[in-house]
């Protein structure tokens, strides 16, 4: 479980998360969404330890991130949205040094857990190739890889599926609805609206740093006054596109081309 009780982060003067509160409970996949710079990357390095709150903590299955923030990483994976990775390793060191940080017991059984990720998510046969020859998509794939080796109780994820082709994405969402099946908390930041509403048990949108609605899709319908699809419950939510802007920029354009 997740729990996030009035998160607060300021850099300098700049306030990006402002006091955010939400829960995520086992066996739940909870899409936190937002604008870009609405505060989504921010909230989920506090609660995974790497910025300390300004005001406000975190609890990941009763452990208070401020006070317990060892015993909380040991239960959680976590995938970036912009993997940093150690390049002169192959995908298959890399992973099993990622064990061996998790204290993941050697023998035949990890090594079976790790080809078979390896496999699931179709990246078998460039592990022993270097990681600096890996695509985005490839290197997203093996930090999920090292993510799950030691089977975390808690997932987050920002915006894992992101550069992965269509059948690698495919299997991403097989791999977490059968977590979620199990008992495993998710939370999974996304841009692909689709993909939020499909998987997401329950939603949370934030702009600017606040929690603008929360629900499963029947409730931010309600609260997006009636909206039917995630995207215009977003864009209601958060602004749409500026449509006078469109039309003047467009205009100037036509009259160009004329």
């Amino acid at each position: 479980m997740i729990e996030v009780l009035t998160l607060t982060k300021v850099f300098n003067e700049f306030t990006a998360v402002k006091g955010l509160s939400f829960t995520v409970n086992p066996g739940e996949i909870y899409g936190l969404l937002g604008p870009n710079g609405s505060g989504k990357s921010t909230t989920m390095r506090m609660i995974l330890g790497l910025l300390r709150p300004t005001e406000g903590t975190a609890r990941v299955n009763g452990h208070d991130i401020k006070k317990e923030i060892v015993k909380a990483k040991k239960v959680m994976g976590y995938v970036p949205e912009e993997p940093v990775l150690p390049e002169r390793l192959t995908g298959w060191e890399y992973v099993n040094y990622v064990s061996d940080i998790w204290k993941v017991p050697r023998g035949v059984e990890r090594e079976e857990d790790i080809e078979e990720l390896l496999t699931l998510l179709d990246i078998k046969d460039a592990s022993d190739d270097l990681i600096e020859t890996y695509s985005k998509g490839m290197s997203r794939k093996i930090s999920l890889v090292a993510a799950l080796v030691h089977k975390p109780q808690v997932l987050i994820l920002d915006e894992v599926q992101a550069g992965i082709d269509p059948r690698g994405a495919a299997t991403i969402k097989e791999i977490l609805n059968g977590l979620r099946s199990r008992g495993a908390t998710i939370l999974m930041s996304t841009h692909v609206l689709e993909i939020a509403e499909q998987m997401c048990d329950r939603i949370g949108i934030i702009n600017e740093g606040e929690m603008v609605a929360e629900g499963a899709m029947d409730e931010l319908k309600v609260q997006a006054q009636g909206q039917s699809s995630l995207e215009e419950i977003f864009l209601t939510l958060t602004g749409g596109p500026d449509m006078q802007l469109i039309a003047q920029f467009l205009g100037e354009e036509s009259g160009e081309m004329m």
